[in-house]
């Protein structure tokens, strides 16, 4: 057997072992998106857009001229039993890796916060994607839903003034 053929099968034992988590994917269609978030939105009063692929986006005017698009993510993962949501907002786009100091600078940021946290990810277009994520139980409140989603926008519009000098939304 090849390397490749031992790495895939003892994957394959893995995950048919339970070892790995699993997500949920039970409670949502990620065509349609869950149900339970424009529901939410509804009662506190947020205007969203469904996305394509079952997210849901709230575009925000924010004090200082600017504007940000905030993401609540559609599809829910769970784990030890708590079913987990996403928010978040990209604060843009980096041409290339950041540097070793732009990076140390978003570590200690992410450490700073109350909540949330920087997420990098190479973007399938080129150059990689700087986001700040959120995670919350599904069952959190609908104002502070809104809360939290407002805060990954403003966190996220921040970071990109400050980085990109630019307001993209």
């Amino acid at each position: 057997m090849t390397r490749k053929t031992l790495f895939l099968a003892a994957l394959v034992t893995v995950a048919a072992s339970g070892i790995l988590p699993a997500q949920d994917t039970s409670t949502t269609d990620a065509d349609k998106g869950d149900p339970r978030v424009p529901a939410a939105l509804d009662r506190v009063g947020l205007h969203y857009t469904a996305t394509s692929n079952g997210n849901y986006s709230v575009t925000y005017d924010l004090d200082r001229g600017r504007s940000q698009v905030a993401y609540i993510v559609g599809k829910t993962e769970t784990y030890d039993g708590v079913e987990i949501r996403e928010l978040w907002s990209r604060a843009g786009t980096f041409d290339q890796a950041p540097s070793a100091e732009v990076m140390q600078k978003l570590l200690l940021d992410s450490g700073a916060e109350k909540i949330g946290s920087w997420g990098l990810e190479e973007s399938s277009k080129g150059g990689y994607i700087l986001y700040f994520t959120i995670r919350v139980p599904v069952s959190i409140a609908d104002e502070a839903l809104k809360s939290l989603v407002e805060l990954a926008a403003d966190v996220a519009d921040q970071k990109e003034d400050e980085l990109f000098n630019v307001d993209e939304e």
